[in-house]
């Protein structure tokens, strides 16, 4: 057993059962950890129609075989659920050092189901594994739900997964957070575990990862370290963060500025990453293993928010709650990001639905009678302060913005209008990217991601983004240099394609993708290498990336058991059919469209999608070792070409 701990916990919050199971070597091989894991379990034990509030739907905490060793950032962890989001199929991955841990302690999975009859957390000490009364917690933000349950337990040094209010009032995007601020979004993970009466999971671990070939190991870090020291996207990430990207943004225009209405705007400078470093950053903070330090740590010292602190900020925080409502103040900006993690809110989604409102608002599809008195102009901070408030506590408007954009239109009655201001696909709103300018591999990404459909992680194009600082690697990796421009079509069905499959298997590693996507220091064959190293096993590139289209295929075939699929491969009109405007000098972008009937159906050649119904198609299911999925999909293909089926208008599901 090398690499893997072998098991995993099974909790039953209505039983208040803890069952350790085995994972055998045939598991193991077709699913490798984390993200693979994880949906095989959402796939066979939640069926599509089930609440993802009932008490029988499950959530998954998944790790992978480098979790916990020397390779660089590998301590991540995969949260995954049936989303309350999109009631689709849902996951996120966050940071810090609680995977590891979790290895420490001698497991490779999570898997809670049931819910307890009062709020509850989760002890695990190495084989000690309890469920512990968690009603002194409910309420509190999660910095001090984390004191609190150090405090109890004895023991600065343990590491905790916790949900705050927001998930306890079951927010349909509720976040999970680790190590207190470091957070997987999207999806809504954090209701579903609120929906378990679940506080937290406090892990304390005092094992290790056994590795097969401990010298080929150290030597393949040891190497990968080494170019980290010159590597160009390490030095932007450790410098100024994520929000380096926000001059780029601005410069490209795929900023999203009032509900992406525009990409660009002259004062977008001001909370750049730059700027940051130079006004607000207290210190950087690192993940487990991590050769990169991107962590933000913000001290806010003058002005209306002066002495507030958190950790943060990321680039896809900040835009939501800043230029994506009207709001430039960098010092609100700041406030806005810690006012949401404090509540354990996805950031991106609730800076989604405040700027659609603000949209309906400004359309006058709703009024200040509908909002409570609220004035949704763009670009006014206290409404947004009180909103983020009143959505995380579920008060008036804020309750019918609890439910996502998508849901928010349906609830005020605003039909396919107010759907058209959503700037969503699946139920869930898009990042602060505009696939007009930052890349047509990203855009197509955002129609076809299996957690939503709205999606800048599960493609991560960043070939067109980054890898232009990494001369040739296009040519080496899609056979061209092209695709390097963001809006050509030249190569990006391949590029997004690649992407996925490569994403995909980063996620069963539980590694960081600024290592292998942002920065290409960590490539596919030193992925293969370094897990090789751990396992023992022999695997090859290609069937490394075979493993990462088997785990796509199945949480696409999640969507498929929805009758979700190539109609709802989609973009937002705006981005299709609104020429980008121009914001600022300079901007490169101005009077391009998002052009993705061109580009789907080459995406779909490479991904063997049935060309009707965009289902994966028999053949592919069965080479990849889904046999039976390819049976759950057969009775469903002509039901999805069915009269009835194709005069519905799916906004989520």
């Amino acid at each position: 057993m090398y690499g893997w701990c072998g098991q995993r916990l099974r909790v039953d919050l209505s039983k208040g059962t803890i069952i350790k199971e085995p994972l055998s070597y045939e598991y193991r091989r077709k699913w490798i950890g984390g993200r693979g894991m994880n949906s095989e379990v959402i796939y066979r034990e939640v069926p599509p129609n089930l609440d993802p509030f009932d008490p029988d739907a499950r959530v998954c905490f998944g790790v992978g075989p480098i979790s916990g060793t020397a390779a660089p950032a590998s301590g991540r962890v995969t949260v995954s659920c049936k989303s309350p989001l999109t009631g689709g199929f849902g996951d996120s991955n966050m940071g810090g050092h609680w995977g590891a841990e979790l290895k420490y302690a001698g497991y490779d999975q999570i898997i809670v189901q049931g819910r307890a009859p009062k709020p509850v957390y989760i002890w695990i000490d190495d084989d000690n594994v309890e469920i512990r009364d968690a009603r002194h917690l409910w309420g509190k933000f999660p910095r001090e739900a984390d004191a609190m349950i150090k405090q109890e337990l004895g023991d600065e040094d343990i590491h905790i997964v916790v949900i705050g209010p927001a998930g306890e009032n079951l927010v349909r995007f509720a976040s999970t957070f680790n190590d207190v601020y470091r957070a997987a979004g999207r999806t809504g993970h954090g209701a579903v575990i609120g929906s378990k009466n679940l506080k937290a999971i406090a892990v304390r671990g005092s094992g290790t990862v056994k590795i097969a070939r401990p010298k080929e190991f150290f030597d393949v870090c040891n190497r990968l370290r080494q170019k980290f020291k010159t590597d160009p996207m390490r030095k932007f990430l450790y410098e100024i963060g994520s929000l380096s990207l926000i001059n780029v943004a601005n410069h490209d225009g795929w900023l999203s500025v009032n509900n992406f209405k525009q990409g660009a705007h002259p004062e977008a400078w001001r909370m750049s990453g730059e700027e940051h470093s130079k006004t607000v950053l207290k210190h950087r903070e690192g993940c487990f293993a991590c050769p990169i330090c991107c962590g933000r740590f913000t001290e806010i010292k003058e002005g209306k928010y002066a002495g507030e602190y958190g950790g943060g900020p990321e680039y896809e925080h900040s835009v939501p709650t800043g230029p994506r409502v009207g709001v430039f103040d960098p010092n609100a900006i700041w406030h806005n990001m810690i006012l949401t993690n404090n509540y354990g809110m996805d950031g991106i989604e609730t800076g989604g639905v405040i700027a659609t409102a603000m949209e309906w608002y400004e359309k006058g599809l709703i009024t200040s009678k509908d909002t409570g008195g609220l004035e949704l102009t763009w670009g006014n901070q206290e409404v947004v302060e009180k909103l983020i408030t009143m959505i995380a506590m579920r008060e008036g408007f804020g309750d019918v913005l609890a439910d996502g954009a998508s849901r928010a239109a349906d609830r005020l009655g605003l039909g396919d209008e107010g759907h058209k201001y959503t700037i969503a696909t699946r139920g869930m709103t898009l990042p602060g990217d505009d696939p007009r300018g930052l890349g047509f591999a990203y855009g197509v990404g955002f129609a076809i991601g299996t957690r939503g459909g709205c999606d800048h992680l599960r493609c991560l194009a960043s070939l067109e983004l980054s890898g232009f600082m990494y001369p040739g690697l296009n040519t080496k990796i899609l056979g061209d240099e092209r695709p390097v421009k963001p809006t050509t079509t030249v190569g990006k069905g391949y590029c997004c394609f690649y992407e996925e499959n490569q994403k995909a298997m980063v996620d069963c590693l539980n590694v960081c993708c600024f290592t292998t996507h942002w920065s290409y220091a960590v490539l596919t064959a030193d992925q293969v290498d370094y897990f090789n190293a751990v396992t023992g096993m022999d695997i090859t590139e290609e069937e490394f990336m075979e493993i990462g289209e088997r785990i796509v295929n199945l949480e696409r075939a999640y969507w498929a058991r929805l009758l979700s699929g190539k109609r709802e491969d989609t973009i937002p009109e705006r981005f299709q059919k609104e020429p980008m405007p121009k914001s600022v000098d300079g901007q490169t972008n101005v009077g391009y469209v998002f052009p993705v009937e061109k580009i789907l159906p080459g995406y779909y050649k490479y991904r063997d999608y049935d060309p009707d119904t965009g289902f994966p198609s028999e053949r592919r299911l069965k080479m990849l070792g889904l046999e039976d999925v390819a049976k759950d999909l057969a009775p469903l293909r002509a039901k999805y070409n069915s009269e009835s089926e194709k005069k519905k208008k799916k906004y989520y599901y």
